[in-house]
């Protein structure tokens, strides 16, 4: 790049004590560092706070980026995420959930995409690791969609999570920021934003650890899952309206499919769940991973994983990837 950007980092964190340094640390190692790091504390009640001032002192940042750290009322992660945006200086602005971590490199190879004017937003790849043991829980192995994106992002996030993100900050202004409404699925619902209106652009490589652990995260309230899948649909109802069929119909078999899985993975009811599972396949039968959805859930849970990972190892890059379950 002629130029490099300036980029800011947003955390928002909630109860993170224990993990929040990780994230930190990880921002600190990157080869190409941030001007500044913004952690926007969600009314925590534990010692977050004294945790990453400590941090702070101990790693002498002054000649690094500035650390800066905002306690704000419990408003939710979005309204903390959309705080960050506000008091951003960055250019670009890159995103960090407080229990994921980042390779070194992630900032500076996404940084580079941006040299492309009708790039708005630069996704990377993530991989799921348990925070107890290190493992990686889910195949590595998947398909890296970019540009245009609006058509694939209306049937689904075909993406990453936010903390795969860095944004241009002056889309914000143009798409406006995080929808506080949204209790789940509020970055999916960014992305089709942005895809309304630019290019989203990818770094095909595994850059971001998501670390699952026993604390919150939104997926632990299936509840919220089934409200946030179906406000968005109804949200860019107007959008599928004006799309091409096989859109609509994979669309309504996508949200068909995302139901049964929820009430499965969390045993609301298995029934119900299957009955999702085969209206998906009867509204959009060409989608491999919608016949992998319904046949998984009669197989045993063990035998299942396991299925997944093997066949992903083999599969995943291609269209026969098993995605959801």
């Amino acid at each position: 790049m002629t130029a490099w950007p300036l980029i800011s980092v947003v955390i928002p964190t909630y109860n993170r004590a224990n993990l929040i340094t990780d994230a930190l640390e990880s921002v600190l190692q990157q080869s190409y560092r941030p001007v500044e790091v913004i952690v926007v504390d969600d009314a925590s009640e534990d010692n977050t706070r004294r945790v990453v001032e400590a941090w702070g002192l101990v790693n002498n940042l002054s000649s690094v980026f500035t650390l800066r750290y905002i306690q704000q009322a419990k408003l939710g992660g979005n309204a903390a995420r959309n705080r960050g945006i506000e008091e951003a200086t960055g250019e670009l602005i890159a995103f960090l959930d407080s229990d994921d971590t980042w390779h070194t490199e992630k900032l500076e190879k996404q940084a580079a995409y941006f040299t492309e004017s009708s790039v708005g937003a630069v996704y990377c790849g993530v991989q799921h690791k348990d925070f107890t043991t290190g493992n990686i829980l889910e195949p590595s192995g998947r398909l890296y969609p970019q540009g245009y994106l609006l058509e694939e992002m209306l049937v689904r996030d075909v993406t990453a999570q936010t903390s795969a993100y860095i944004v241009r900050k002056p889309v914000f202004e143009k798409v406006g920021c995080f929808d506080t409404d949204l209790l789940a699925r509020q970055d999916w619902d960014m992305w089709i934003r942005i895809a309304c209106d630019f290019k989203i652009a990818c770094v095909p490589e595994l850059l971001v650890d998501f670390r699952e652990h026993a604390g919150e995260r939104t997926a632990s309230y299936p509840q919220k899952e089934i409200n946030g899948y179906r406000a968005i649909r109804k949200k860019y109802a107007p959008l599928l309206k004006k799309a091409s069929l096989p859109c609509r119909l994979q669309a309504r078999s996508t949200y068909l499919k995302r139901m049964g899985r929820v009430h499965f993975k969390h045993k609301i009811s298995k029934p119900k769940a299957f009955a999702y599972a085969l209206g998906a396949i009867a509204c959009w039968p060409l989608d491999f991973d919608t016949w992998a959805a319904g046949t998984g859930m009669l197989l045993p849970q063990n035998f299942r994983k396991s299925l997944h990972r093997s066949w992903n190892t083999l599969f995943g890059r291609t269209r026969l990837a098993i995605r959801s379950h």
